[in-house]
């Protein structure tokens, strides 16, 4: 989830790998005949988000971040929220591709004075893989994705069903329902506590095996403020599962109800 040492790093990173795809981007809009629906999509902006401060922390602390998305239809998109998506060539309502992500680890200040020391803090991870979804009626989709850490052995299997409501005056808002499972790696990476641990603790020792880790839904609203600007709001719930809701460090620290909110000024090109 979070991690204040790391964070503006890698969207910076994440700006630089977006600064790299526009020029292919527009090349390969020169090469296809392009119409209003072609063409890229900018936002940039500024804000903040209010979120746990690890995963499965009971206690939330506020984020200042940048905020972009980059969207060019029938490519891809690019954003500080989702991360980096890459569409295959398709027809229909049937469409895949491969993504690229990361989960937010944990640094000893994220931790606080009662873990911090006890419990290994974690950098983020940056994980990639496939993605496959159905579009219903251009308002509503499902899907799963299926990826894996560019270093290290955690795997994740995630599904989502995302709906576009009908718009309030100007706004544009919508809904998310998701689950998401973790192979035996990444779980014992997140929830997991050491013989060593639980001694310094005066807890027990927890290896989880692989299963649900989590259930989230999202609600996601842009209130326009110009032609060209506006807030983004954004609203997350997840419920912990499975091992992950078990592990003493949620059970006896932290909460297996996690709430992130977010909200960003921004700017559409």
């Amino acid at each position: 989830m979070s991690s204040s040492s790391s964070r503006l790093p890698l969207l910076l990173a994440l700006g630089i790998a977006n600064a790299l795809l526009l020029p292919a981007q527009a090349r390969a809009a020169d090469d296809v005949p392009t119409d209003g629906d072609r063409k890229v999509n900018i936002a940039l902006g500024v804000g903040g988000q209010y979120l746990p401060g690890w995963l499965g922390s009971g206690q939330r602390q506020w984020q200042t971040v940048p905020f972009f998305d980059i969207e060019m239809p029938g490519v891809g998109e690019l954003s500080s929220t989702d991360g980096l998506t890459l569409h295959l060539p398709h027809d229909g309502p049937w469409e895949a591709g491969i993504y690229g992500d990361y989960l937010w680890g944990r640094s000893r200040s994220d931790l606080g004075p009662r873990l911090a020391g006890k419990i290994p803090s974690l950098s983020p991870r940056v994980h990639g893989g496939v993605y496959a979804e159905y579009q219903f009626d251009g308002h509503s989709a499902l899907g799963a994705r299926l990826g894996h850490d560019l270093t290290g052995n955690s795997a994740y299997l995630a599904a989502y069903y995302d709906r576009d409501l009908p718009q309030v005056w100007y706004i544009q808002h919508s809904v998310e329902l998701g689950w998401r499972g973790m192979n035996r790696a990444a779980m014992n990476r997140y929830f997991g506590v050491s013989a060593q641990s639980a001694t310094q603790l005066q807890t027990d020792a927890w290896s989880p095996g692989s299963g649900s880790q989590q259930l989230s839904a999202n609600y996601s609203a842009f209130v326009p403020t110009s032609q060209h600007t506006g807030f983004a709001f954004s609203l997350d719930y997840s419920r912990l599962l499975g091992g992950a809701a078990s592990s003493p460090l949620v059970r006896q620290f932290g909460s297996r109800n996690q709430l992130e909110e977010s909200i960003a000024f921004v700017y559409h090109f």
